[in-house]
């Protein structure tokens, strides 16, 4: 294999005879897709049929997954053996074809097309996390048989929770461990994980920052670092989402860090809800305060609420050990002291120099200067919010609300005493309980009463990714 080594767990990767069943296992960094790449290469060179590789999404193959390939091909000097025509690579000598599909596209699942592919040998689920549905997997699975011939099923996957059908099925039901290398009956069983993927040398494959990432994980929470570092299928006993948050009072909330929103639409059945949002890096704390929590008002309303929290919230201007200068509910004060205007600061109350500073900060409280992350699924009302009503408003990322509130879980966070729904949201807020299994839960939040904890997953996610910011255990 030229300068590539395949840890020894992967060799059943490699066996031309073996099981139906591959399931290949492992946390993050763990070399899976490495190793299943470059087996399935080798695989096209025993005969002239065809391996169906396949994620649950799959939008551009070309651009996404066939790059991984082509160099796996490329560091294996193997460029004159394949051929790439759209999202398939042949293999030029034996005419074994690697075809790169999705499971679902935009009209839907794409079962149909997958059972009428003809000469088809093995089918390789990648990321098979993403799907959930057993039927699905059933549907493919019972098309991909053939009489006299040994055809194969290669899962590939990040352990989630154990309510997911691929532990029940081939873990639970099989009684084997959540984490083994072994055969049983038509089964093979694969785990690795990222301690394991180095060289001969003893080099890790990644970049070292990665371990001080896992150990930090196994300092804040190890049951985490057990599910996404070690690959151990998550076992969620307790359906609370969230906990350590504390109530500190309104006077409390900062005054000297830059403040944005959170904004989760409602009317008739659900509120709409605004949170304001600030992050002291120092500290990886993030402080939230209830802006808004009402049914029936309109985009009008929502916008107004959040101007007056701009414009009323006491925010610090300009501070030294001798001056303080402060603005709350549209007063400006100077060590105590209330001024009118900017003109009428008085040189030997505010230096010179810090006129601009106070200048500047009046400045973003008149202009409302603040950006304000909304819903995106009402684009009408965020083009509202921005063009009628003068606010910096745009859509939240809301994308993978699992991945959201899992970023969220590892900072810091302190809320007013005030934010009464808040408190209720966050104490009241809980992962859905599992259909099966009573004493269990799933790894999806309950929907009805999370209104603010929306708005909060919202703003927090978005804002501070933007930045660039880690949370504790170091997750973007």
């Amino acid at each position: 294999m030229n300068d590539i080594y395949i840890h020894p767990k992967y060799t059943p990767l490699f066996d031309s005879e073996g099981t139906r069943y591959k399931i290949v296992t492992g946390g993050r960094n763990s070399g899976k897709s490495f190793a299943v790449s470059t087996g399935i290469i080798f695989k096209t060179y025993d005969d002239d049929k065809v391996i169906l590789y396949t994620r649950y999404t799959l939008v551009n193959a070309e651009t996404s997954i066939i790059p991984e390939f082509i160099d796996k091909i490329q560091r294996l000097n193997l460029e004159n053996d394949f051929i790439q025509k759209g999202n398939d690579i042949i293999n030029r000598k034996t005419g074994g074809r690697i075809l790169f599909r999705g499971i679902k596209t935009s009209t839907g699942i794409n079962t149909a097309s997958l059972k009428s592919i003809s000469n088809l040998k093995m089918w390789v689920n990648d990321e098979s996390e993403e799907l959930v549905d057993e039927g699905t997997f059933d549907t493919i699975d019972l098309s991909i048989r053939e009489k006299d011939a040994k055809l194969e099923i290669w899962l590939i996957l990040n352990p989630k929770d154990i309510n997911h059908f691929i532990y029940r099925r081939f873990f639970q039901q099989n009684g084997v461990e959540q984490v083994c290398n072994l055969v049983k009956g038509d089964i093979t069983y694969i785990h690795t994980t990222y301690l394991e993927n180095k060289g001969k040398d003893g080099e890790y494959y990644f970049d070292e920052k990665f371990l001080d990432i896992a150990d930090k994980c196994k300092e804040v929470d190890e049951q985490k670092y057990n599910n996404v570092f070690l690959g151990y299928w998550a076992s969620l006993t307790e359906g609370r989402i969230y906990k350590g948050w504390k109530m500190i009072p309104d006077v409390d909330y900062p005054t000297d860090l830059p403040c944005w929103y959170g904004v989760d639409w409602g009317f008739s059945n659900d509120p709409a809800a605004v949170v304001r949002i600030c992050f002291d890096a120092s500290t990886y704390t993030v402080y939230l305060h209830q802006v808004l929590y009402e049914k029936g008002l309109l985009t009008a309303a929502i916008a107004q609420s959040i101007k007056d929290d701009m414009l009323n919230r006491k925010r610090t201007l300009y501070h030294t050990a001798t001056i303080d200068a402060v603005t709350e509910n549209g007063a400006i004060m100077i060590n105590g002291f209330g001024v009118d205007r900017l003109g009428s600061f008085d040189p030997k109350v505010l230096p010179k120099e810090a006129v601009g500073e106070v200048s500047g900060g009046l400045n973003n409280i008149y202009t409302y200067v603040g950006e304000v992350y909304c819903d995106p699924a009402r684009p009408e009302q965020i083009r509202e919010m921005k063009i009628i009503h003068g606010l910096m408003a745009t859509g939240a990322v809301n994308k993978d609300k699992t991945g959201r509130i899992e970023y969220l879980k590892y900072f810091n966070v302190c809320y007013t005493e005030s934010s009464k729904d808040l408190h209720n949201e966050y104490v009241n807020y809980r992962w859905k309980q599992s259909k099966t299994d009573k004493t269990r839960f799933i790894n999806e939040a309950e929907d009805g009463n999370d209104h603010l904890m929306d708005a909060i997953n919202y703003g927090v996610a978005t804002h501070l990714r933007r930045l660039g910011i880690a949370n504790r255990i170091g997750e973007q």
